[in-house]
């Protein structure tokens, strides 16, 4: 015998502000431009092979080992090609 039932749940944004695009989500006051990303990316494995997170499938990280920065939102690999 399956008893069966249906659950309602009301989901209350934090933020009731203006309606906001994808883009205005991605564009953070903390988004690091490119010529900043490519020189901590030198600094820290001495090439500029890095990519913003919203611009690669998980997956692709496992082909290079990777150093996240989840709040600016780019991924440095620690290798400059793919190994």
């Amino acid at each position: 015998m399956t008893d069966e039932f249906e659950l309602e749940i009301d989901w209350i944004p934090e933020d009731t502000g203006a309606p906001y695009t994808e883009v205005d989500m991605l564009e953070t006051e903390e988004t690091i431009p490119a010529h900043k990303a490519d020189k901590i990316c030198m600094t820290k494995f001495g090439h500029k092979n890095w990519v913003r997170m919203d611009r690669i499938h998980p997956s692709e990280t496992a082909k290079n080992p990777c150093e996240i920065d989840y709040e600016a939102g780019i991924v440095y690999f620690k290798h400059e090609v793919l190994i």
